[in-house]
């Protein structure tokens, strides 16, 4: 692997739990499409939430592989007098997993873990919120993490 890539998993999850937003790399009968998201980890699976329409709730829906990645400690680095050393450090994740919608107490559970990331606390759902969203959980089949210091 390339200097700075690893798939040790405690890497991996460690950028996935604090990174805020993950970009699915998406591809349907329209081509390829590339939307972030929110999202939350546990155990290996990815959560994410959509409306129950659109193109990125058909891409997910269809159950295609799909590819995905996400940032944190993203900090600017100075370059002083060269303008080749400037650039960033940061903390990245790609990997690769497929999509399954989740029915009923799933959903909710994929739902809860989302609401737990981002408020830090479980709260109550609207009933109509709850009828128009659709839940989808990603099995992480691969996934590597670089780190650039």
């Amino acid at each position: 692997m390339r200097k700075g890539i690893t798939d040790n998993p405690a890497a991996v999850i460690e950028i996935l739990e604090n990174a805020d937003v993950l970009w699915l790399a998406l591809h349907d009968r329209e081509g390829s499409y590339s939307v972030p998201v929110n999202f939350a980890h546990k155990d290996g699976i990815l959560y994410v939430h959509s409306g129950c329409k659109g193109r990125k709730f058909e891409a997910l829906c269809n159950g295609a592989p799909l590819s995905f990645s996400c940032a944190s400690s993203m900090e600017p680095k100075d370059g002083g007098d060269s303008a080749c050393n400037y650039g960033y450090r940061f903390k990245t994740v790609i990997g690769f997993g497929s999509p399954k919608r989740l029915k009923e107490d799933e959903a909710i559970k994929g739902l809860d873990t989302l609401t737990v990331k981002f408020a830090g606390k479980l709260l109550p759902y609207k009933e109509k919120a709850l009828a128009a969203t659709a839940v989808f959980a990603i099995d992480i089949a691969s996934a590597t993490a670089r780190i650039k210091d």
